[in-house]
């Protein structure tokens, strides 16, 4: 019986086909192994332009999914390292072939795998395969990070305002005549405080665009914090998997012309970044708990802190931020905010954390329990059904295959259809995998006493010394509190835990409006 051979042939690049062993040569190479033994070549599978340290080659998965089910003799390539050049994958894909009855066969040699000296030989030149593509990746980093620091263009997108110049073999970035000038106006708008939405919207007037397209605020934001405009390129930022790399391992470069100078470019990131919104439940850096979530009474301007002296320490308080900046005075008082602080948050204490509010959510958690584990049971069930299925196609791709062999109807797209049912089965047994790994659920849920519960949760917040943390919390329920003289107006968001058409009013002053006796000079 005349046995059947698959050639499988690559190359990582076009130039290592030029200067290499071209793809026509290996496949010429592997047809003459093949005569040598006695095969016949039933098929040529051909990679161009990917590296072998992947799994993720187009034809190498043909190959392997036609020697699953064509009864295929010898898998032929040229050298271990057209196989793979990564000694884990290569000895996982040589194990599969091994389980479908195929040999593998380098036509450059006469390794014979199956032997103990054939294996060691073919596992250490599969090591060294690895190393090499280690040594070339390393070098062609070495080699494009000098490039660049000899100002080279390393390739890619050409950032706006720039223009590739040559410069013999190389390329380098030059200033572009028309889209230069643009850049350096964006930065000066910027530097005079102009926000990024009020500089498109003038560089749309003037019939500006960025090579056709209008100017939108999230264009010119990113173009204000890209340093390339400093001169700078910035290379190894981001790993494999598009994954980010840790800042200390990013190579930066001053490669090209600059169109602004670093002082510029570092004082707009600090202008822009003073202009950017406070977190919910106020700035990041506050020391109060309230900041950001306070409104005048009077005239409906924010609070903002401001502080004080008196008996020879410092005092922080509330304060209209219109009457603060000089806009007016409307008679609102000062208010400490300590004293505030810990007023207010006792007092929504009282409203949120209440035993009949815990056993709410007691039932709630214990809801979200059972149909967390009602999900869990159909989600399973839905991927057992859909495994099931696949494997029942593939078995009848199988059949097919078994019943006709190469003269199988449109063979080529029961391959391409055989390798999906294969990744889709693969991926299926991955989720169930995932699924079972899950944390088990206990069969029932403790008994909590809802006094125990809110006594513990309000503990919690009372002994929490983060002001950032305490307004995380706070602003989750709480949308703004009105401070009047005489009364504290509290609005929650529609979804708060407080059901009292969104609105609570406390009618009190006297613990939190500040002693005008004691405090007499900060308070006026």
């Amino acid at each position: 019986m005349t046995k059947r051979a698959i050639i499988y042939a690559r190359v990582s690049t076009k130039r290592q086909a030029d200067d290499g062993l071209p793809v026509e040569s290996q496949v010429d190479h592997c047809r003459t192994k093949a005569a040598a033994l006695g095969a016949t070549v039933a098929k040529v599978f051909i990679d161009g332009g990917i590296s072998g340290t992947t799994d993720r080659r187009p034809s190498f998965q043909d190959a392997l999914n036609y020697c699953a089910v064509m009864d295929v003799d010898y898998f032929i390539c040229w050298a271990s390292s057209r196989f793979a050049r990564n000694h884990l994958q290569a000895g996982k894909y040589k194990a599969v072939l091994e389980r479908y009855g195929t040999r593998l066969i380098y036509s450059s040699s006469e390794v014979d795998i199956r032997t103990d000296d054939g294996w060691f030989s073919d596992s250490i030149n599969s090591l060294i395969d690895e190393r090499y593509s280690r040594q070339v990746s390393t070098d062609t980093r070495r080699s494009m990070l000098k490039a660049a620091r000899d100002g080279c263009f390393m390739g890619g997108r050409i950032p706006f305002g720039y223009a590739v110049v040559p410069d013999g073999k190389r390329k380098r970035l030059g200033v572009h005549p028309t889209e230069g000038p643009t850049v350096q106006a964006i930065f000066a708008m910027g530097l005079q405080g102009l926000g990024t939405k009020m500089i498109a919207s003038q560089l749309n007037a003037q019939g500006l665009t960025i090579r056709g397209k209008p100017w939108a605020k999230n264009t010119v934001n990113y173009l204000l914090k890209n340093e390339v405009y400093a001169g700078f390129t910035v290379f190894n930022r981001v790993g494999k998997g598009r994954i980010e790399n840790p800042r200390e391992s990013w190579v930066r470069v001053a490669n090209h012309v600059a169109l602004i100078s670093i002082e510029d470019f570092e004082r707009a990131q600090t202008m822009m970044q003073n202009r950017q919104p406070a977190n919910v439940g106020g700035q990041t850096r506050s020391n109060q708990v309230f900041t950001g979530l306070l409104r005048c009474g009077t005239c409906d301007a924010s609070l903002q802190t401001c502080s004080g002296t008196g008996r020879g320490r410092v005092y922080h308080y509330y304060g209209c931020r219109d009457g603060l900046v000089g806009k007016h005075r409307c008679g609102a008082s000062r208010i400490r905010a300590d004293l505030f602080d810990e007023w207010m948050l006792d007092e929504l204490l009282d409203r949120v954390i209440t035993p009949d509010r815990m056993t709410d959510i007691i039932a709630e958690a214990q809801e979200i329990h059972c149909e967390r584990d009602k999900g869990r049971q159909a989600r399973r069930a839905v991927l057992v059904t859909e495994l099931r299925s696949a494997e029942k196609s593939r078995r009848k791709i199988f059949e097919i295959l078994e019943m006709h062999g190469k003269d199988a109807p449109n063979l080529g797209d029961l391959t391409v259809r055989l390798r999906e049912l294969n990744e889709r089965i693969k991926r299926l047994e991955g989720g169930l995998t995932d699924l079972e790994n899950e944390q088990a659920l206990p069969e029932n849920t403790p008994q909590i006493d809802p006094e125990d519960a809110a006594d513990y949760l309000r503990g919690i917040v009372l002994d929490c010394n983060d002001p950032k943390k305490l307004r995380e919390f706070v602003g989750t329920f709480v949308k703004a509190i009105t401070v009047g003289e005489s009364e504290v107006l509290v609005d929650y968001h529609p979804e708060c835990l407080v059901q009292m058409n969104h609105r609570s009013v406390v009618h009190s002053a006297r613990n939190w409006l500040p002693d005008l006796d004691s405090n007499q000079g900060p308070a006026d």
